[in-house]
């Protein structure tokens, strides 16, 4: 095996625990090792490197029995590592668009945004059942940086958890992006949607239950 074969492998490595620490926000090496199916002394040293770059930090976590064992989290500096599609560029030129135009020209051009998206998505969803819509969204939603994955519920809900937001800094100054967002997913899908935490309000994650019509009907002929 080459040299540079080998160094693609360790940046492999090093991503997918990157990966694995924004997704579920502190980790253990047995826990990292354990999700990649590699040694312990592997992982040990893949967190070595990324701790002296300042990318990871750990700290002990102590119990009534046997030794204490050491979690690491990313650090601040490892947000520059995750997509955010120049959100400070893009919150900048809707600062402007707004002083110069006002807010209602703003919302507009927002709802515009989201009409080209949804009429974008309907295209590709078009010939799908809903479970298979909502496995292609989350696949077009991760293509953009969201680290998104749907789990199906037993009533027939999904709930969609996203684990970065690209545009952190838009919809933090502009919560209607999100909003938008909200309406893309409903119209896209054909379905309800509820959002129970986004990472603007200082979540981990953005978290939305995706509900399918017919459970909505049953929900509604039940209250009525």
């Amino acid at each position: 095996m080459s040299v540079s074969a080998v160094e693609n492998i360790l940046k492999e490595s090093r991503s997918a625990i990157l990966d694995l620490l924004k997704i579920n926000g502190a980790m253990s090496v047995e826990q990292l090792a354990q999700s990649l199916a590699v040694s312990k002394v592997c992982i040990r040293r893949h967190l070595s490197l990324l701790e002296s770059d300042g990318i990871v930090s750990f700290e002990q976590e102590k119990h009534e029995r046997g030794r204490p064992r050491f979690i690491y989290r990313l650090t601040e500096k490892a947000r520059c590592l995750f997509p955010h599609l120049y959100d400070e560029f893009a919150k900048e030129v809707l600062v402007h668009l707004q002083r110069q135009f006002g807010e209602e020209a703003l919302l507009k051009v927002l709802s515009a945004r989201a009409d080209e998206l949804i009429a974008q998505l309907k295209g590709q969803l078009a010939e799908l059942n809903f479970n298979e819509r909502v496995r292609e969204l989350t696949k077009v939603v991760n293509a953009k940086g969201y680290l998104a994955e749907a789990r199906k519920m037993k009533d027939g809900s999904y709930r969609l958890r996203q684990r970065n937001c690209p545009t952190e800094a838009v919809a933090v100054a502009y919560p209607h992006v999100c909003e938008e967002e909200i309406r893309v997913y409903r119209e896209a899908l054909g379905c309800e949607i509820i959002r129970e935490c986004r990472i603007a309000d200082g979540a981990q994650q953005c978290e939305y239950r995706i509900v399918p019509r017919t459970l909505t009907q049953i929900s509604k002929r039940k209250r009525n």
